[in-house]
């Protein structure tokens, strides 16, 4: 027999738990939300950027008003990865728009623009989506709309986030919603088998319906239960980070990516600063050769501010085990690409809060056993698209080498060959809608096809077969195209929307 929840108590302030504490408050408005920790400590500064999920999550699940985010946390709006350099690759995009690349007005000539895509569109600066118009000329997603009096804005976007500001402002979201704020330090947690029956702190001793590991690497919690770790074939384990100074009229709305000698670099641009880090394989280089090589590359970075992390790529297989839960970085943590991390991770406390809503608030085997599903399969979907990143990488590094031999998963070799086989295809053969497919919503069929093919891919599809586009489909192309060009010029940069359109919102 399974036992109500009435209260849940998450460990840890950071980004994850305070979602995690505002997503089982709103969706659990009867069941009361606590979060402790050391409140005044400082709040890791490493710039958060995010997929395009994370604003349904935000705006739609969470309900928070977006005039008031923008105005509070003062995001940066990111339309794409920019692989600036990858392995020698020419520069593309991964944007957040791959399921329209090409106008295709009617059914009857589809194959054409495939065909197209894989023949020109797939790199070319001339046939830019929209998301990726938006990033070479440096804009935001924001413009005037006549038509509409006011402020518009292009949906296909995520963010870029200063921490030290969508934490405050977390915080204050916690307090006004209900969720209280506990400023003390778990010192001690009591245990009887894996069932977590008290924390204690220097002063007092907390007991809970329901608590939530949300201490990074830490685990605090999940440490004294006994669960398999699932490590990832993946070799990077470290990463360094640092700041520069950044004007704002020179944002890159991007997550801007470089190949380096043991790994690879990233740029985030916030509204504060340029965020610059530098994830690498320990194993292949000293600290010290890493970080002269960080500060080489990157410009503006001071060697006395650049902080090193390190991680184990993997996820625990039991996130939610008897009474405790862990999220975020306690749960697992594959590596920075593609910015998974904090989306996928705000996914999960809305989905541990939806569920605990629609089984009435009671915790058994069932419901343990079906977040716990979930949370395996977002794990593999984000290393099986991550994964392809170096299963094409040609770097002559130590490094690389060891890259290119890590095995796909059969999930991510099935779209491989898929597009091998029939090329960019719409439809995806049905298997790959079946159950075992479904965690592919984070990143769909068409997202694999866009990175392999700018990662260098071909299809013998095309290859084999004589295509040609035709000039109905041309004009067409031609048109759409020319539209996105003139309709990102009016667009305002990020400065230009704080220091002047934000007023119009």
């Amino acid at each position: 027999m399974g036992n109500r929840i009435e209260d849940v108590t998450v460990v840890g302030g950071g980004d994850s738990g305070l979602l995690t504490a505002l997503a089982v408050k709103r969706v659990n408005p009867g069941v009361d939300v606590s979060v402790v920790d050391d409140f005044e400590a400082e709040v890791p500064q490493v710039g958060k950027s995010t997929f395009r999920a994370i604003r349904n999550i935000l705006h739609g699940v969470l309900g928070i008003d977006e005039r008031e985010f923008v105005t509070e946390v003062k995001p940066v709006w990111k339309a794409s990865v920019y692989f600036r350099d990858w392995c020698g690759r020419p520069p593309f995009h991964y944007p957040f728009d791959t399921n329209r690349n090409f106008p295709n007005p009617d059914e009857s000539d589809t194959y054409e623009g495939y065909y197209f895509f894989y023949e020109e569109g797939h790199n070319s600066a001339e046939y830019q989506t929209k998301c990726e118009r938006i990033v070479s000329e440096r804009k935001s997603p924001w413009y005037f709309d006549p038509g509409k009096g006011g402020l518009s804005m292009y949906d296909n976007v995520a963010y870029h986030l200063n921490t030290e500001r969508f934490n405050a402002y977390l915080r204050e979201l916690c307090r006004d919603r209900g969720v209280a704020l506990i400023d003390d330090e778990v010192v001690t947690v009591d245990v009887a088998g894996d069932r977590i029956k008290r924390l204690r702190s220097r002063n007092r001793a907390y007991e809970s319906d329901l608590f939530v590991d949300a201490t990074g690497f830490s685990r605090v919690l999940k440490s004294e239960q006994s669960d398999a770790f699932h490590e990832f074939d993946l070799p990077l384990d470290t990463a360094l980070n640092a700041r520069a100074d950044l004007d704002l009229a020179e944002v890159v709305p991007a997550t801007v990516i470089d190949t380096g000698d043991h790994g690879w670099f990233w740029q985030i641009d916030t509204f504060d600063n340029r965020d610059r880090g530098y994830v690498y394989a320990s194993e292949f280089v000293s600290e010290g050769a890493a970080r002269e090589e960080f500060l080489d590359h990157c410009e503006g970075i001071d060697a006395d501010d650049v902080v090193k992390y390190e991680f184990t790529p993997g996820y625990f297989e039991r996130a939610w085990v008897d009474n405790c839960v862990a999220i975020g970085n306690a749960e697992g943590f594959v590596e920075p690409l593609q910015s998974t991390g904090l989306t996928v991770n705000a996914k999960a406390a809305v989905t541990l809060a939806t569920l605990l809503s629609g089984h009435g608030q009671v915790q058994d085997d069932w419901i343990r056993d079906t977040y716990n599903r979930w949370v395996d399969r977002a794990w593999r979907a984000v290393f099986d698209f991550i994964s392809l990143h170096y299963a094409y990488a040609d770097g002559e590094t130590a490094f690389w080498e060891a890259a290119r031999s890590i095995d796909i998963s059969p999930r991510a070799a099935f779209l491989v060959e898929q597009f091998d086989r029939h090329g960019f295809d719409a439809h995806v053969d049905p298997v790959a809608n079946s159950a075992e497919f479904d965690d592919l919503l984070f990143f769909p069929p068409w997202g694999f096809y866009t990175l392999i093919r700018n990662m260098g891919a071909s299809s013998a599809f095309y290859e084999s077969n004589d295509f040609a586009m035709g000039d109905r489909k041309r004009r067409t192309v031609e048109r759409y195209y020319e539209d996105i060009r003139e309709d990102v010029t009016d667009h305002y940069d990020h400065h230009e929307f704080y220091h002047g359109a934000l007023g119009q919102y």
